[in-house]
Formats: structure tokens, sequence, C-alpha cells
């Protein structure tokens, strides 16, 4: 398998262990600084930043819920000064406002090498023609995707949503060799070949699918109807978008970034 980040993706277990300490600290440390919000919530249970010294104590911090992103609507979470934030996504906000997350210049260059660290590990690389067949507008698997294809040098080509036909023609003309889009629209790509008899036409050898739950029923369609491997990606709009965690080549769940992420379950 290939690395994008041989540093982090090898780092041994302690070093990352390390790592996440050390990054555990500094965000604590700055939303207890910077983010009224967190201030409080911290003092209603008596934390201080002081008071996580090891990763065990992530268990003593407050969550954070979806009513109180919504609640501190648009940007009364973030811990850094607008002048500072360089793009903004949001959630669709069908159930109340949206979800609005701010990114720096480096949470940008983050999130493109993350996504290519996905890519590279699934043998996509610069010789690919990458088709992102979705949504470009506030939805971050468009922008997020889209740039971690150039971070790794392959071609992309940022199709849109829509005009399935037209979709298929620009993979048979470019010679697209790996899309991206949600699992039941690559479904709807594989009938529509078949039923214009053009699957034979098309190049495609890789497919990274994510946005809504799939299953390994629905997988092993689509490998066989378009003749590719398909990976799973998971992403969510609070934590940068796609780019969280991936499938490798072995296709045995998720890998996550835990040099970036730490997780607790609850």
């Amino acid at each position: 398998m290939k690395y994008w980040q041989p540093k982090y993706e090898t780092m041994p277990e302690s070093e990352i262990k390390a790592l996440q300490l050390k990054r555990l600290k500094n965000v604590v440390k700055n939303v207890y600084e910077y983010v009224p919000f967190y201030r409080q919530a911290f003092g209603s249970i008596g934390i201080k930043p002081g008071d996580i010294r090891s990763l065990e104590d992530i268990s003593r911090l407050p969550g954070t819920s979806k009513a109180d992103l919504r609640d501190n609507y648009p940007f009364g979470l973030f811990a850094t000064p607008m002048r500072d934030v360089v793009r903004l996504h949001a959630s669709s906000g069908t159930s109340g406002k949206a979800t609005v997350v701010g990114y720096t210049a480096r949470d940008i260059e983050t999130w493109s090498d993350l996504m290519a660290r996905n890519f590279t590990m699934v043998g996509i690389g610069p010789e690919d023609i990458f088709q992102n067949a979705v949504n470009y507008g506030l939805f971050t698997g468009g922008l997020g995707i889209h740039f971690g294809i150039e971070r790794i040098g392959a071609t992309a080509v940022p199709s849109g949503t829509g005009n399935t036909r037209h979709q298929l023609e620009m993979m048979i003309d470019f010679g697209v060799t790996a899309l991206h889009c949600t699992p039941s629209y690559a479904l709807y790509l594989a009938e529509t070949a078949l039923e214009l008899d053009i699957i034979d036409q098309l190049s495609l050898r890789t497919g990274c699918f994510g946005a809504e739950p799939w299953s390994a029923n629905t997988r092993q369609e689509l490998e066989d109807v378009l003749d590719i491997k398909a990976y799973d990606s998971y992403g969510l709009s609070e934590m940068f978008g796609p780019g969280v965690a991936f499938e490798c080549q072995e296709q045995h769940g998720l890998h996550i970034w835990d040099d970036h992420f730490l997780v607790e379950i609850l």
C-alpha cells in the first residue's frame, strides 16, 4: 500500500498517542479561551484546560450536540476570528438552522492532505481521471473531494450532479478511471449505462462512495456491473467533511486518521 504522508500514516502507537494528547490540550485551551459557550460549559462542571492531562480525560469534557451548533448559529462556536476564515460550508438545515463550519487556510491544507491519503491508499494517483459527481455548493463533499484529487495530481472532472446521460458521456469521452458520488447514484449510473448498452465503453476502475449508508450487496452490485473496486468514504461536516475515515484496498472497514481525530465511544 502506498502512503501520502508516511510519517503520520505509519507512526508508532506511542507517538500517535503523544501527538493526540498534545493536540487535545491545544484544542481545549483554544476553545476555552476564545469560545464563550465552551468556557461556560467547562465552568458548569468545574473543568479548566489544565485539568486535561491524559487522553482518558476526554471523558471529563462536556459534549456538543446538534442543538448547541444551531443555537450558536452562525459563528458562535468559531475559535478563530473571521478574518482568518477563508471558506464556509454548511449543512442543508432541513431540521432547523444550518450547521455552519468555517475553515482557515491551514484547515484547507490539512483537509486536502487527508483526502490525498485516502485516494493514495486505494491506488488513485496522477495518472487517474477522477469524476466528482456530487453537489459543488455548500455540501462539503464537492470541494473537499475536489482539492484532494488535485493534491495527488490526478485530473479532476467537477461534473456536479444530475444529467445522467451527460455524466456517462463525459466518463466515456474523457476516459474517466475514478468516480465519486453517492452509492445510490452510482447504481443509477450503472443501470442507465446498461440500458444504453454502453457499459463496455467505460474505463472506470475505482469508485469512492459516501454521504449515505450502503450495504455489502450494493458494493457487490457496483463492483460487478461497473467492473470496479468500490470503497467506503466517511465524513461529517462538523469535522471537515469527507476525509475523516476511508477504506483501504483490503476493504475490511474504515481507517480513521487518528493523528487528527480522537474517538470517544459513549
